[in-house]
């Protein structure tokens, strides 16, 4: 099974490492009050993309949760550093304790499988993952388990990635369609078929990811274009103030 998830990791890993957009300091505090979802990944993912931030097929990606191997422990008093293994690379581990509360994870071993959740990090160019949680596996299943939702979240991103550029390319095919209909302006009509193309995920596009893929010189005006647009009712917002559909 570790093999068959290789290649299907090899195949897709360009997708999956395509470099993120960084965004304002307003977007950031809107984000903070957002939870986060948490994608399973392979080291392998982590350790061959580009920046301190990771995106699968174009989405952002905040948390992740992977499966390893612990190689190795070194504690002080500050902190405890876990260099961690599965079968497509290494990363190392990093997680501040709380001198001011007693923890209550379970006891982490040597050559024993843990679950990981955290956030990417980078130092002199070389990733690490700041830890939030870090659990032994209780049975084996769990680690088949991982290794079927990181092959499922692929090949679900892969499908929404390739589905919006199906949608991209028969806009621009036909350029009166949708927003020019409808007596947008230029910028205006691209930001509307952007936000129409993720029509069909669940909470629309977020505003992060639309500015990822709008041309530069877009951005300053983006929310003076979104809420021009939710104003006339041709967009509306979804699960946060942040993701939008167009009506």
């Amino acid at each position: 099974m570790w093999n068959n998830l290789n290649d299907n990791a090899a195949s897709t890993s360009g997708g999956f490492l395509n470099d993120s957009c960084s965004s304002n300091d307003k977007s950031r505090e809107r984000n903070a009050r957002r939870i986060e979802n948490i994608v399973p990944i392979m080291i392998r993912h982590l350790t061959q993309s580009y920046g301190s931030d990771l995106q699968l097929w174009g989405s952002p990606i905040h948390v992740i949760t992977f499966v390893g191997i612990v190689k190795q422990i070194e504690q002080t008093t500050t902190k405890t550093k876990y260099e961690i293994e599965d079968e497509t690379g290494c990363v190392t581990g990093l997680q501040w304790l709380d001198t001011d509360k007693i923890t209550s994870e379970l006891k982490i071993n040597l050559n024993t499988y843990v679950r990981v959740v955290g956030h990417i990090r980078e130092d002199n160019e070389k990733k690490y993952v700041l830890i939030l949680k870090i659990i032994p596996l209780t049975s084996l299943n769990e680690l088949t388990s991982h290794l079927l939702e990181v092959t499922n979240v692929m090949l679900k991103a892969e499908k929404k990635f390739l589905s919006r550029d199906e949608c991209s390319n028969t806009t621009s095919n036909n350029p009166t369609r949708n927003g020019n209909s409808l007596g947008l302006t230029t910028d205006q009509t691209i930001v509307f078929e952007l936000i129409q193309s993720e029509n069909e995920s669940q909470n629309g596009i977020e505003r992060d990811t639309l500015k990822a893929r709008l041309p530069k010189n877009i951005l300053p005006e983006l929310d003076n274009i979104i809420n021009f647009l939710i104003s006339e009712g041709h967009i509306y917002t979804t699960f946060t103030d942040d993701h939008f559909k167009t009506t």
